[in-house]
């Protein structure tokens, strides 16, 4: 995915989709690719006939005992809008052997990561050691997003978006679950169901999933899962603009189908923040009491000891202290990672403080 990085694969956001997947979406999209791009294209299309095949061989060798599952605990959600520390909480959590966090094959070809666990080692050797937008270390067992994979499975994600930023694949690419056309949520619905009964034959444990647009989704996920339970975490709206700027222009603008200019991914990002934030907003009602902790990034930076312990005690989660020592562990093996550092044009910080204002209010940033 980067040969800076020490991988051979070029970069893709959506890497798992079944070929038919693929030409569906491209059909949606009017065939707009630019010339650009092609080579990201035939990338796509060599991996949808993969995973179509074996996606084929997952359902003839393993479908039964996928479909014999039954889920036990509903999933706990890491939610938060991109760059706000979502992936930092998900390791942490990860330390917990009670619970399943999707590792990166299991997220990136959620069609056939049963039947070809074995394909992790050959990931890891053509995959970058690091994340393009953070330096964050990357492998095939490292946690990771589970977007990627309901994105590959259903075609329902604002990940459509970073595929065809100028089109928009309007419908599939919507943060608001209202807007997307009721079959294809119901499509949505049912491959998060399958995910997690996929995770679960893989692993015997409680999901724990992160996403950044579930922040979105609360409603709807609390309808599949009554009982799911959430962690919100949020981060200084200055950094969370600069740092997603990198992630786009790092990591989705090498994905891109279609070329858009700086001015239309500026205003997706700011816009994308504002619309998560809303919805959010409309659904926390709906959460049952006990069900939802809140935490800052930076809490979790400068305590994460204590800021992690207290959101197993407000969410009634047990076995804090059994993997307290792993989580000193995995702090002490990231000790020396180095954060990005960011400069921002007084202009910039003007718009951003204007169009987020909410956010700096509801969350008690100074703008």
């Amino acid at each position: 995915m980067g040969r800076e990085n020490g991988g051979i694969l070029p970069p893709q956001v959506i890497q798992g989709m079944t070929l038919s997947r693929l030409l569906q979406a491209l059909v949606r999209n009017h065939l707009q690719v630019d010339a650009a791009c092609l080579g990201r294209l035939a990338h796509l299309i060599v991996l949808g006939v993969f995973n179509s095949i074996y996606g084929g061989c997952e359902k003839l060798f393993n479908g039964r005992d996928i479909d014999s599952v039954a889920i036990g605990q509903p999933p706990l959600f890491v939610i938060g809008h991109w760059r706000s520390g979502t992936t930092h909480l998900h390791n942490l959590l990860s330390c917990d052997e009670n619970l399943a966090c999707p590792t990166a094959y299991q997220a990136l070809f959620p069609h056939h990561f049963i039947f070809s666990q074995a394909g992790g080692m050959v990931f890891n050797l053509l995959a970058p050691r690091t994340r393009p937008m953070d330096n964050v270390a990357f492998s095939s067992d490292a946690p990771h997003e589970d977007e990627f994979a309901l994105a590959a499975m259903c075609g329902v994600s604002p990940y459509m978006r970073v595929l065809f930023p100028r089109t928009g694949d309007p419908g599939y690419s919507e943060l608001n679950p209202d807007l997307i056309p009721p079959e294809a949520l119901q499509s949505w619905k049912e491959s998060l169901v399958l995910f997690v009964k996929k995770l679960t034959l893989s692993e015997g444990r409680r999901a724990a999933l992160k996403s950044p647009p579930h922040l979105g989704r609360v409603r709807t996920l609390l309808e599949i899962f009554p009982q799911a339970q959430f962690i919100h975490i949020v981060r200084d709206p200055y950094t969370v603009y600069l740092s997603t700027h990198r992630l786009w222009r790092e990591t989705f603008g090498r994905c891109h189908l279609q070329v858009p200019d700086a001015g239309l991914v500026d205003e997706i990002i700011l816009s994308w923040h504002n619309e998560l934030f809303s919805l959010f907003e409309r659904d926390r009602p709906l959460i049952p009491e006990g069900a939802l902790h809140e935490m800052k990034f930076e809490d979790l930076e400068n305590s994460p000891l204590e800021t992690l312990e207290s959101a197993y005690r407000e969410l009634g989660l047990s076995g804090f202290a059994s993997f307290r020592g792993r989580v000193l562990t995995y702090l002490s093996s990231v000790s020396d990672y180095r954060k990005n550092e960011f400069s921002m044009e007084e202009a910039t910080r003007e718009k951003v403080a204007l169009r987020w204002r909410a956010t700096f209010e509801r969350y008690g940033y100074p703008p």
